[in-house]
């Protein structure tokens, strides 16, 4: 019979959608405008989750559908098709995907703990708050919000007042049909088992003050999110919210916590474009997973990470200016943010599993690296003094992966030393049972500087390096990455005087053009990158390392020999 029902259920979804989306379509060509189809789709897809709650009672089958549509929608937004769901102004965004990857996980998890109703919460607010306060909230008032890329004030009320509502109905109908066996705490002492309904107006009072709290949280998390991914804030985080505060502990509170507090944190550096949104999202399940095996220690290590390293490089840039050259600039990506989260992930997966100390203490060593060297890269490019090969011990171009300076050295032997005595502070202060006394202090040290150099000498050997064409026009950028901090940009000329060849072609790139590439670099010779432009790459010549190894490559492979080289050490 239940076979039967989440067979019959899947049939209603799909004619409801379908007949949602055919509305939409129809009223799109009979002239209403762009905004007025998409957001029809937007709020009449929220009700498609009373469907399931009707008549899904496993999770896979509730979750089918929109699993479907995260690719039919992905599809859409690549191609232009299902314009009537796109938004009309520029810069769209992959929103819908966004609402259908909500809804697979929210179903998934609501409907594996057996209350629907946690996931609606989410749900309807994305669906009725945000969709409303899109309609409402520009023909009522166009006071904007300050920060918020332009959301206005009468649409931030509508958000609020909508989100109450749609929350408040749902708890009202959770607590008068016995809350699916998920009590929230706040109706412990007015509801029990066995009851069906709400015992006092005191339980309603509770029920309406939670409502009120999580619309608070919706309309906060759609302001500061940027155009389309308010679609997996709100839903992910006001069902997150609920599930954390007020429901029973359970294996996935952990990571629902994690969630939380690292999408904080990502819309934050969102805003203050340290991200991208891909690397946004690649954080937050970083954070989580962070979180659910190393709880508050290796989260706040992996936060310690992220922020110090950009408070490092503020703090250089006040105190000694812009610098001439950047090594990478812009916003990290996911492939960085994964670069540096993966090894050390592995590793507390083991220890969370097998409950073996040496394994977290590597994990933090893991990103005691990470951190030593980004705390050298952002700071070392400051040195007064030419970076020199790692190798050769020859100066070479400034910013470029494998030279190494004072500056640099001494910033990496203070991001792992921090990185150390944080970690031993908080696996101290939070009870994880770790090695006591000096030993795992210096071990996390060492782990963090070995880690840096390892990733300088991989740069110096495997990493891609590409002389840039003349048509570049970067002869004069060239002097800059070359030259000392005191302005004397003929100091690499005359640097690289004695290590050029009778021929003219400077001596370090060896017969071949492939060797230690960025020691003999020349005005002449224009300077070195270490990725050719994905579009107009002719002209780019590789002349040192494997073109498929790119920084984060790198930045992988060292983390993964921290962890091996320390389980080597560590484990009897």
């Amino acid at each position: 019979m239940i076979a039967v029902d989440n067979a019959v259920g899947l049939g209603v979804s799909l004619l409801y959608v379908l007949g949602v989306l055919g509305a939409s379509a129809l009223i799109a060509r009979l002239g209403a405008p762009a905004e007025a189809s998409r957001k029809l789709v937007h709020i009449a897809l929220g009700g498609w989750w009373v469907v399931a709650w009707l008549w899904f009672a496993s999770p896979w089958w509730a979750a089918a559908l929109p699993a479907v549509f995260i690719v039919v929608n992905a599809w859409a937004f690549r191609t232009g098709a299902l314009s009537f769901m796109a938004r009309d102004e520029d810069g769209a965004t992959p929103g819908t995907v966004y609402y259908a990857v909500s809804l697979a996980v929210l179903a998934l998890f609501s409907f594996g703990i057996g209350a629907p109703y946690v996931g609606a919460l989410g749900v309807f607010c994305m669906a009725f708050g945000d969709g409303f306060a899109a309609v409402l909230g520009k023909r009522i008032g166009r006071q904007e919000l300050p920060m918020t890329g332009g959301k206005t004030v009468a649409g931030s009320v509508v958000m609020l007042v909508a989100s109450f509502a749609s929350c408040a109905v749902v708890l009202l109908v959770a607590g008068a049909t016995g809350w699916e066996g998920q009590v929230p705490a706040f109706m412990a002492n007015v509801s029990s088992a066995g009851e069906r309904g709400l015992v006092t107006m005191g339980g309603v009072g509770l029920i309406l003050l939670a409502a009120l709290g999580l619309a608070v949280a919706a309309t906060v998390l759609e302001a500061v999110s940027p155009a389309g991914l308010d679609n997996l804030s709100v839903p992910l985080g006001v069902t997150g919210l609920y599930a954390v505060l007020f429901l029973p502990t359970t294996g996935f509170t952990p990571a629902i916590a994690g969630m939380l507090f690292s999408g904080a944190v990502a819309l934050f550096a969102l805003r203050a474009q340290l991200l991208t949104v891909p690397g946004a999202l690649g954080a937050v399940a970083v954070g989580a997973l962070a979180f659910a095996f190393g709880g508050w220690p290796l989260w706040l290590l992996l936060m310690w990470f992220f922020g110090s390293s950009n408070a490092a490089s503020k703090l250089m840039r006040y105190w000694r200016g812009a610098r001439t050259v950047e090594k990478r600039g812009g916003p990290r990506k996911l492939r960085q943010v994964l670069a540096n989260s993966v090894p050390f992930l592995a590793c507390a997966l083991v220890w969370a599993a097998t409950g073996e100390a040496w394994f977290l203490i590597v994990s933090a060593g893991a990103l005691a690296a990470s951190t030593a060297d980004t705390w050298a890269s952002e700071v070392g490019t400051y040195s007064r003094k030419l970076p020199v090969n790692i190798v050769t011990r020859k100066p070479m171009q400034r910013g470029l992966s494998g030279g190494v300076s004072p500056l640099g050295l001494a910033a990496t032997v203070v991001g792992a030393t921090t990185s150390a005595f944080l970690a031993m502070l908080l696996f101290h202060a939070f009870g994880f049972a770790v090695p006591t006394g000096p030993t795992a202090f210096l071990f996390i040290i060492a782990c963090g500087i070995v880690g840096s150099l390892v990733d300088s000498l991989l740069g110096v050997l495997l990493q891609a390096k590409y002389r840039a064409p003349r048509s570049a026009g970067c002869s004069s950028a060239a002097d800059a990455a070359c030259a000392p901090a005191d302005g004397d940009v003929g100091a690499c000329a005359r640097a690289h005087a004695n290590s050029e060849s009778d021929s003219g072609i400077p001596a370090a790139l060896g017969a071949g053009g492939t060797a230690m590439a960025g020691e003999a670099v020349l005005a002449d010779d224009c300077w070195l990158v270490e990725a050719a432009p994905s579009r107009g790459a002719a002209g780019y010549t590789l002349v040192s390392g494997f073109a498929w190894i790119t920084n984060d490559a790198v930045n992988l492979l060292s983390g993964f020999a921290v962890v091996v080289l320390g389980l080597l050490v560590a484990l009897p």
